[in-house]
């Protein structure tokens, strides 16, 4: 299983970018997503500032932005 960070323009809803989140966090994923089944961990969620701004640290990556949509989805 592979999460991916999923930026998008709010208008245009064009894919910006998309950043993989390092398989070294998936435990501490789950604990920032509050998923509470595993079947949660495939379903495509908004990301809130706080979340956005904790895997900005992760990834290395600038996510966050003026008129951004920032998702997290499961590729596998």
């Amino acid at each position: 299983m592979k999460h991916v960070v999923e930026v998008f323009d709010s208008q245009t809803e064009d894919l910006l970018l998309t950043v993989d989140v390092p398989a070294s966090r998936r435990e501490a994923l789950k604990i920032l997503m509050d998923w509470q089944q595993p079947a949660d961990e495939f379903d495509g969620q908004d990301l809130s500032p706080e979340q956005v701004e904790i895997l900005e640290d992760w990834t290395g990556k600038p996510l966050m932005g003026a008129n951004r949509i920032v998702q997290l989805v499961c590729t596998e």
